[in-house]
């Protein structure tokens, strides 16, 4: 592993010029010149330099591990966010702690134990019933001097640093798809995820288009009222991919010509999305890259540094669908 020393080396600079500009708190009154600091930097990561955060952070009486937590949901979502967690984490030397759950008492002991020992945590609140419960807990960490980054559009956690999905643009690219396929008549999903359906309707409202909204289990009794009027395609907006799903069952029962005469649009692009029948045409978001910022901005808290909160970009897959 390369040390300091190498890195002076390299550039041929002192080994003190090497610490200042690669100390993430450093001496204001030791001026290193911004070509000579990109200069090091490069060096750095060209030989692969990785800072030894166990000694830093033991000056602090603190470990240096990012506690996270994420609900316990078994899909390329979660997995994709992990990875991207763990390559950030690990550009940045920082050791993980993963922690998984469901329930409010899981989350409440995740945040207790995070909070005396670890640099910081990436959190992600989850299920309605209980949001309303966790931005106490998240203020109850902030103030023993926990740092945060929230990765969820959770209610209630004012002045934390988030990176978040863009829901409501992913909503708007689902109506603009469906615009572009002429549509005449729009169903959009309620419920959960609003910020999702807000989108759309916001895209069809500056064309002077209404949708007609729809809960799952009440959309064969709202897609039976235009079912038999001549207005083709109906296009049609579900939140999530599994309720699309269940959408396109009812479309094929009612021997509809999906792709044609009806359009369907998921949210997610789970991996089943390229097998349904037809492949379901989805918005997608990157978890990914979701995590790695996360722990940028992680990073950045710790260390005081000034911190913008995020919106990641999602992106229309076309398919058969849509």
């Amino acid at each position: 592993m390369a040390t300091l020393k190498d890195i002076a080396a390299e550039v041929g600079v002192s080994i003190s010029v090497v610490s200042r500009t690669l100390n993430p708190n450093p001496d204001k009154n030791a001026y290193v010149s911004q070509e000579l600091q990109q200069r090091i930097r490069q060096a750095a990561e060209s030989l692969g330099f990785k800072p030894n955060r166990h000694a830093e952070f033991l000056k602090r009486g603190r470990n240096p591990s990012i506690g996270v937590f994420i609900p316990e949901i078994p899909n390329r979502l979660v997995a994709d966010l992990m990875f991207g967690i763990s390559h950030g984490a690990a550009a940045h030397g920082f050791p993980l702690c993963f922690h998984f759950g469901r329930t409010f008492e899981e989350y409440g002991r995740f945040i207790e134990s995070a909070g005396y020992s670890g640099s910081g945590i990436i959190t992600y609140p989850f299920e309605d019933e209980v949001q309303a419960r966790i931005p106490e807990l998240l203020d109850e960490f902030r103030a023993r001097g926990g740092c945060m980054v929230v990765i969820s559009n959770a209610p209630g956690c004012k002045d934390v640093p988030t990176v978040c999905h863009d829901d409501a643009r992913g909503g708007w690219l689902a109506a603009q798809r469906l615009l572009e396929r002429k549509c005449q008549v729009f169903l959009a999903q309620d419920g959960r995820f609003t910020p999702r359906t807000e989108g759309f309707n916001r895209c069809l409202e500056e064309r002077g288009i209404a949708s007609i909204p729809f809960a799952l289990p009440d959309f064969e009794r709202v897609f039976s009222s235009v079912a038999g009027t001549p207005a083709r395609p109906v296009g049609i907006f579900a939140i999530a991919d599994e309720d699309a799903f269940a959408i396109l069952a009812i479309l094929r029962r009612r021997r509809m010509q999906i792709g044609s005469e009806v359009l369907v649009i998921g949210y997610d692009d789970l991996g089943a999305c390229r097998h349904s029948v037809p492949p379901l045409t989805t918005i997608h978001q990157d978890f990914k890259q979701q995590g790695m910022l996360a722990v940028d901005n992680l990073v950045k808290t710790i260390y005081d540094r000034q911190v913008q909160n995020v919106l990641v970009e999602p992106w229309l897959v076309v398919r058969e669908t849509a």
